[in-house]
């Protein structure tokens, strides 16, 4: 059988030569274009995350260092107006931690921070006006130094800390009585004797800084366990006033002094 072939079909079937010639490459180009992302994919992982970041829970707890001053309201020497000392309130936090290795023995930490004190006032008894809260995001740079292979190394660093600040009123002083006693006794707790105003205390937010040293062990791989002193120094501006509905009158500045020492004790996942 002879075959004929006129000029439209060799046209033709170049034609069908360079389209199926186009898509078998085009197909081939798009594969290794995948390959490739795949394996920068493979080594961006491999060079910055691998051993590297570490993802964990902290528990710590903390204590006031700087918790007392002279009980001299007129020469201004207290935190502000009677209130002479902060105790700790006895709490353990649990705070998230993200850190990351940036070079051999360098590594980054960020973490939560959270501190509080109770007030006492020295003109009345067991006297307190509320609590004072300070928490926020730390940023701590450390050094560490291997002493068991690379599974326990020691470590010391530097870093600092933003806080948000409140202090929480106890009702009864934040209502206007003279006392607790006074409160307690009263046939109306839910409202003012004056219902026009309220005393308070407003905190500001405060940057501070900390030092930290400590010690990090590797059981597995992908495991971490650290354990860590540091040392906070957090130095928040308040005022006390009152609050006349809409309108507040400030009646003294102070500040409170939350430097507090912490242990955490964190458990991390190593990716």
């Amino acid at each position: 059988m002879k075959l004929v072939s006129s000029p439209m079909s060799v046209l033709f079937a170049a034609a069908a030569i360079v389209f199926f010639s186009g898509t078998a490459l085009a197909v081939a180009q798009g594969g290794a274009a995948e390959s490739a992302a795949n394996l920068e994919e493979e080594s961006f992982y491999d060079a910055w995350l691998k051993d590297r970041l570490s993802v964990g829970l902290s528990l710590s707890y903390s204590k006031l260092t700087d918790a007392t001053r002279p009980k001299d309201r007129d020469g201004g020497k207290t935190f502000v107006g009677y209130v002479w000392k902060l105790e700790d309130t006895d709490e353990v936090h649990v705070l998230p931690t993200v850190s990351y290795w940036a070079a051999p023995y360098l590594r980054l930490s960020l973490f939560w921070n959270s501190v509080a004190g109770h007030t006492r006032n020295y003109n009345l008894q067991l006297h307190s006006d509320g609590d004072v809260t300070a928490e926020g995001p730390a940023l701590l740079v450390e050094g560490l130094y291997p002493i068991c292979g690379d599974t326990v190394f020691l470590h010391a660093g530097v870093g600092l800390t933003y806080a948000f600040c409140d202090f929480d009123e106890d009702t009864w002083w934040h209502l206007g009585y003279g006392s607790y006693d006074s409160w307690v006794n009263s046939f109306n707790k839910r409202n003012h004797v004056r219902s026009d105003h309220f005393r308070e205390i407003e905190v500001d937010d405060a940057v501070g800084y900390l030092v930290s040293a400590g010690v990090s062990w590797r059981p597995i791989a992908r495991a971490e366990i650290d354990l860590s002193v540091r040392h906070v120094w957090l130095d928040p501006d308040c005022d006390f006033g009152y609050r006349y509905t809409s309108r507040r009158e400030t009646l003294l500045t102070g500040d409170f002094e939350l430097n507090h020492l912490s242990v955490v004790l964190t458990g991390s996942y190593v990716f």
